[in-house]
């Protein structure tokens, strides 16, 4: 098992990100890993940058080299997937942003090559790694989507996803 935190009381992806972010990069990271805690979500036992809650699965967070400068990106979000769920009017924009994330499947390592067809919030994709979404270097505006996602996720049926 890998260390989670330290002595400060920090995650262990915590520290990561402090020392490879810096601007608004680091301030919507830490925003992002502020929610999780308060939110609930736990460090997995076997992935140190990765969040489950009530053990399902919610996302990874990888720090990676992207466009030349250290940046963080966030795969998966399990609102993607519950292949059609139904948003309201006041939360669809929230599928254009899915659709916008849908991570299709390249050389990432997952293994899984090629990808699958996937219905993400009711649109079909091609292609879709096994990690249904990604967010590179997320804005504030994406975070809080991000966000978004999750809670309503948490709100209408955490427990109906796979472990």
């Amino acid at each position: 098992m890998s260390v989670q935190s330290n002595d400060n009381g920090r995650l262990r992806i915590e520290n990561e990100l402090m020392a490879a972010l810096n601007g608004d990069n680091l301030k919507n990271a830490m925003d992002f890993i502020a929610y999780m805690k308060a939110s609930g979500m736990t460090p997995h036992a076997e992935h140190y940058s990765a969040f489950e809650y009530e053990g399902k699965w919610v996302c990874i967070i990888i720090i990676m080299d992207i466009d030349g400068a250290p940046g963080w990106v966030v795969f998966d979000n399990p609102l993607t997937k519950l292949d059609d769920f139904p948003l309201d009017e006041q939360f669809a924009h929230l599928k254009d942003f899915a659709w916008a994330s849908a991570h299709v499947c390249g050389k990432c390592g997952c293994g899984s090559q090629p990808g699958q067809k996937k219905l993400i919030f009711g649109k079909e994709f091609d292609n879709i790694c096994t990690s249904e979404a990604a967010f590179w270097n997320p804005d504030a505006a994406a975070v809080k989507n991000m966000i978004s996602m999750i809670d309503i996720w948490k709100e209408n049926g955490a427990t109906v996803l796979p472990d």
